[in-house]
């Protein structure tokens, strides 16, 4: 009966199912799974879960040897602050949320970065770029992650100074670009780009394009220096007027328009002013949208925004500890979230469950058919195995991809 539902049907049908029942689904036969994996497919359902309003949380919670791990979980941005999951990270350490779209992770660490996708249990690690230590000596590297819609690709690009004596930082950058299509870098002509972004600053993704601040050197005013992923070129726009000299800047998304979150401490006291660009591009559209008194509460530094404006920060225990708390800049109250960690270590974006990278499985899991019954067929090990719950995510690596491959694909139950 199946064989006689229109394909355009059954993608319509498929594409609202949750995203469990739709990963079982690639198990029941070959048809099914083909489906699913079609990049047709992936897009569909991308459309149609593109207004999630779940956001994903990292923090960092240490035990009694000062080590830890990072924690991620997954909530409805509503009154509520709903919890979803707990997302299991398939890899130990300490990492740095970068950027994330279309349910795609990129987090970072001083040694490698990956592409996450909790959805699907799987993740990629990203070759090395050109410039290491070994190779080039000091260095400064920013990041940005985002999506090219023109292409139907994602992109990673990496901006490089070199700082010989470990202070100076030289300008004329090295820019490399990776895509996920391709699973390589290759070399961006930066031209005369001459500003110097803060080293591993936080990006802002906005409609294909990335954001951070910059400046053309010490002492010269401040800049947002963008990443346009499909022209691949740089850009950079003017801060408000009363900003150009400040310190501690950085970009965010407030609603759909960029903002800079300024941190100001004068005379032993904290405040931090939140500015919204109204008109994307046009210096002129800068507006102090609210400050926030810093020391009423003992908070830290925000970094980020909820839905309906309220600003995400930490409230300070005064050990190196601190609570996720969501302030509410109209009526300045403060919410407790529920969530402890190290005070420094929260950080938040946007995330919803997708099909990205679950195709790139299937070249691995046809080499480990070869060796093992594990799985009737490509589609099985999508799933965590029911018998696992509450045992931990163990983390499974193909040595065989990775020596034929140039970038290593992993799934972990």
């Amino acid at each position: 009966m199946l064989d006689y539902i229109p394909p355009e049907v059954m993608t319509e049908i498929m594409t609202r199912l949750p995203m469990k029942t739709l990963l079982q689904c690639t198990s029941v036969c070959k048809s099914w799974y083909s489906l699913i994996i079609s990049p047709n497919f992936i897009t569909a359902h991308l459309n149609r879960n593109n207004n999630s309003n779940q956001i994903v949380v990292r923090y960092f919670i240490a035990d009694n040897k000062l080590t830890g791990k990072d924690q991620y979980s997954v909530h409805i941005d509503n009154e509520a602050f709903e919890k979803l999951e707990t997302l299991e990270f398939p890899l130990p350490g300490y990492f740095s949320i970068m950027g994330s779209c279309n349910g795609l992770i990129c987090l970072s660490n001083l040694h490698f970065m990956i592409l996450w996708n909790p959805s699907v249990r799987k993740y990629v690690t990203l070759p090395t770029p050109s410039v290491t230590y070994e190779s080039r000596g000091r260095f400064q590297q920013t990041i940005g992650f985002g999506f090219d819609s023109a292409s139907n690709d994602y992109k990673v690009v990496s901006v490089v100074y070199l700082r010989p004596d470990g202070l100076t930082v030289l300008p004329g950058p090295k820019v490399e670009l990776y895509e996920l299509s391709t699973s390589s870098w290759r070399n961006i002509n930066a031209g005369d780009f001459k500003y110097i972004i803060s080293e591993r600053d936080p990006q802002a993704f906005l409609d294909g394009v990335v954001h951070w601040t910059g400046k053309e050197g010490d002492g010269l005013p401040n800049w947002i220096v963008s990443f346009d992923m499909e022209n691949e070129a740089f850009g950079v726009m003017m801060v408000p007027p009363s900003l150009q000299q400040e310190c501690d800047l950085r970009v965010a998304v407030y609603g759909d328009s960029l903002s800079l979150i300024h941190l100001k401490v004068a005379h032993c006291h904290r405040d931090c002013c939140i500015w919204v660009m109204n008109e994307y591009g046009i210096a002129k559209s800068w507006i102090k949208q609210f400050t926030i008194d810093l020391d009423n509460g003992f908070l830290g530094s925000p970094f980020g925004f909820r839905e309906n404006g309220d600003v995400l920060l930490a409230a300070l225990h005064g050990n190196g500890l601190g609570d996720l708390v969501s302030y509410d800049p109209k009526s300045r109250q403060i919410k407790d979230l529920g969530i402890c960690g190290r005070a420094y270590g929260f950080s938040k974006d946007t995330y919803m469950a997708s099909l990205v990278l679950v195709k790139g499985l299937s070249s691995i899991l046809e080499r480990r058919e070869s060796s093992c019954d594990a799985v009737a067929f490509e589609g099985a090990s999508l799933l965590p195995r029911e018998d696992d719950e509450g045992q931990g995510n163990q983390r499974m690596e193909d040595n065989v991809c990775a020596r034929t491959c140039r970038v290593r694909h992993s799934t972990y139950c």
